[in-house]
């Protein structure tokens, strides 16, 4: 099955932008040497230069970071029109990819973009979207319904949903639920028992994450458990929102966070930070986002910031950005929109 997860070879040339405390880097300072593969490691520069000095000056042609990695990468080759030849695939994990950097990647740069999902507790790797030859025989733009989602799990590794209530969901690609993991090399107790019995009684793992999964068996990070805004009782999914919002041109990073609301419990707000140069126009960001989600799920106001916090992953730090927006209060909700 390894040809179905990284798949390295003494050929590859391997630059994992990954800490090595995250996981073992993915299991690549594992997978790498294991099959001769060629390590550049890049210290501690994460910025789209130094990354795209290391591709250069030592023909990397796989490598793997957070999605913010890539997205300044992509910034610094446009910025400077240069291109990235040795690179074959990029592995990209962490936090969910959004649509328009598989694109870019595939369309600018003939770069195939492979999204993975993991934590420590599944040692490491839980899923890569991997497509089948029935899936790879699409166009490639009816690809991109499964090329957006984590992907399928290894051999060994079982994936289920459940609800609050513990109930089991179905698997057809729309209904949300707790992702939950079960498999030889998932964890099946922390260090001295800390948290007491962490499986459930079939032997499955509560990942934290809310997931769909669909009839293929590819499964989608719709939020963390932590991170889901509640409205009115259902569930909106910030990083879907999110995903769309960075595409727009003007945009460098976008993050969502519920925001306390005195009917609907809390009402999604989008947070962005703006390529250099640009100007603030709440509605044209507003704008983008309809048709593309629900008009129940549209944010209620724009907060434009100088900075948007990443933890040491390289992921958007959403702990930090509500903390620095703690004193934040949302506009008159008079409009925000029924559920249809």
């Amino acid at each position: 099955m390894q040809s179905t997860v990284l798949g390295p070879s003494p050929k590859e040339v391997i630059l994992p932008v990954v800490p090595m405390f995250h996981a073992n880097a993915w299991g690549i300072a594992f997978a790498g040497p294991a099959s001769g593969a060629k390590l550049v490691m890049p210290g501690a520069r994460m910025d789209g230069a130094a990354i795209y000095e290391l591709i250069e000056t030592e023909g990397v042609t796989f490598s793997a970071a957070v999605p913010t990695v890539w997205q300044l990468l992509l910034a610094h080759l446009r910025e400077h029109n240069l291109k990235i030849p040795t690179v074959k695939r990029v592995l990209i994990g962490g936090s969910a990819v959004p649509e328009s950097l598989i694109r870019a990647f595939n369309d600018e740069f003939d770069v195939e973009v492979l999204q993975g999902w993991g934590m420590t507790e599944t040692s490491p790797i839980g899923t890569l979207s991997t497509l089948t030859p029935e899936l790879l025989a699409l166009p490639y733009d009816e690809q991109m319904k499964w090329r957006i989602k984590q992907g399928v799990p290894p051999l060994g590794v079982e994936l289920k949903l459940k609800n609050y209530a513990g109930q089991e969901m179905p698997h057809d690609g729309s209904t949300y639920g707790r992702l939950m993991v079960r498999g030889p090399t998932i964890a099946g107790a922390y260090f001295k028992d800390e948290g007491g019995d962490i499986l459930d009684h079939e032997g499955f793992f509560d990942t934290g994450d809310v997931s769909t999964i669909d009839e293929h068996g590819f499964m989608q990070i719709t939020d963390r458990a932590k991170d889901v805004i509640k409205s009115g009782g259902e569930w909106i999914s910030s990083i879907e929102i999110e995903n769309i919002a960075v595409g727009h041109p003007k945009v460098e990073l976008a993050a969502v966070i519920g925001a306390a609301h005195p009917k609907w419990d809390e009402r999604p707000v989008l947070v962005i930070k703006l390529k250099p140069g640009e100007t603030q126009d709440k509605q044209e960001h507003l704008d983008f986002l309809v048709g593309k989600i629900a008009k129940w799920w549209m944010p209620d106001d724009v907060v434009f910031v100088d900075d948007i916090p990443l933890g040491a992953t390289g992921k958007i730090d959403k702990k930090l950005l509500r903390e620095r927006l703690k004193d934040y209060r949302l506009p008159a909700a008079a409009n925000t929109p029924e559920r249809v």
